[in-house]
């Protein structure tokens, strides 16, 4: 009994192990492509944007509004700079950010505000200091082809 009870943690260490390597090295390649974008542009983070630019007054710090992606609720939506990121009261300097990724969920499917939320799509901002942003369907207006293309445009997608 006890040694299957051993048996049995061991197992399941071994297999958060796996999953936290392969995460690490998937993280780890979305990085490289980051620090490739950067070298780019002379070792500034900035978004690489192909598509419609949003119409609003370029920021201080963080230069021309690129994407804006408005609340459903209304109010301030998230405000994508060429340099940074405005989201609310929290300002993101892309140089700051060490992570991003873009999780399509399977539409607000679910009874329960719980499944609604796990099964909503999802952009997150990992910070390199502070907590994660996350950006999700159930309060912002946006599709997978735009936020597909803010990860792909911060340099954040894997290079092959």
């Amino acid at each position: 009994m006890i040694f299957g009870i051993i048996l049995l943690i061991a197992i399941m260490v071994l297999i958060s192990v796996a999953i936290t390597k392969i995460w690490n090295k998937g993280a780890a390649r979305r990085r490289a492509g980051a620090e490739a974008q950067a070298a780019r542009h002379g070792g500034q983070y900035v978004l690489e944007w192909d598509g419609p630019r949003a119409q609003g007054a370029a920021d201080g710090e963080f230069g021309p509004l690129l994407v804006e992606i408005l609340k459903k609720s209304g109010g301030a939506g998230a405000r994508f700079y060429e340099r940074g990121v405005v989201i609310g009261s929290k300002r993101v300097a892309y140089d700051n950010l060490k992570d991003a990724v873009f999780i399509p969920g399977n539409g607000s499917k679910g009874f329960t505000p719980q499944q609604k939320m796990r099964n909503a799509a999802v952009l997150w901002l990992y910070r390199k200091k502070g907590s994660t942003i996350g950006l999700r369907d159930l309060s912002y207006r946006f599709d997978r082809q735009t936020m597909e293309a803010i990860q792909k445009g911060l340099g954040f997608w894997p290079v092959d």
